[in-house]
């Protein structure tokens, strides 16, 4: 028997919003529900990004409060984030299920120390993937799509400042005409730190 019910009312979803989410007959969703029918491989996929579990966890193979797993995609550090491709990731990191219901995540491992002592080197962030972020957030954030930076957010009358907690570098202004026309995007907010004891 799958979870799919459990799941789903979790979710506060009723058979019609799944089924419209997952682009099938409601009816489809109950015949799931019942164990009648079970979805396909990548309907199982779709499942597990609107449910933010794992397909062990909708089959009814894991419980669906086990951790969650998610890969450490790359790195970031000054100038560059560096992602790894899907097919050569052989890192993954649990989050509380609880997390992964609020939202999609990455990790990435940190390089450098512009942001040390709250960031090490080879630190591992949880990072939360939006494009909008609050003051005082820790922010991976983009310029020009590409030049990327680990820093604290600060929102300015007349643009951002993304401070380092290291004194020793320095914070980068954007003034808001520099964050419309390069532009500068947030591409995640960091929620957690994992760091292995040395």
């Amino acid at each position: 028997m799958n979870n799919i019910k459990e799941l789903r009312k979790k979710a506060k979803l009723s058979q019609i919003e799944l089924a419209e989410l997952c682009g099938v007959h409601q009816t489809a969703v109950s015949q799931w529900e019942k164990g009648r029918t079970n979805p396909d491989t990548d309907m199982l996929i779709a499942l597990s990004e609107i449910f933010h579990t794992s397909i062990g966890a909708i089959l009814g193979l894991d419980s669906p409060d086990d951790p969650v797993m998610i890969a450490v995609k790359g790195y970031v550090q000054a100038g560059e984030m560096t992602f790894i491709p899907d097919e050569d990731i052989c890192e993954y990191v649990a989050i509380s299920p609880e997390l992964s219901r609020r939202g999609e995540f990455c990790a990435l491992r940190v390089h450098g120390d512009s942001m040390y002592p709250m960031f090490q080197d080879n630190d591992i962030i949880i990072i939360r993937l939006q494009s909008a972020a609050s003051e005082n957030d820790i922010v991976v954030a983009l310029e020009s799509g590409e030049k990327s930076t680990l820093k604290r957010l600060k929102v300015q009358e007349n643009g951002i400042l993304l401070m380092a907690e290291n004194p020793d570098y320095e914070s980068i202004f954007y003034t808001n005409d520099q964050v419309r026309k390069l532009p500068v995007t947030v591409f995640g907010v960091a929620v957690e730190l994992r760091r292995e004891i040395r």
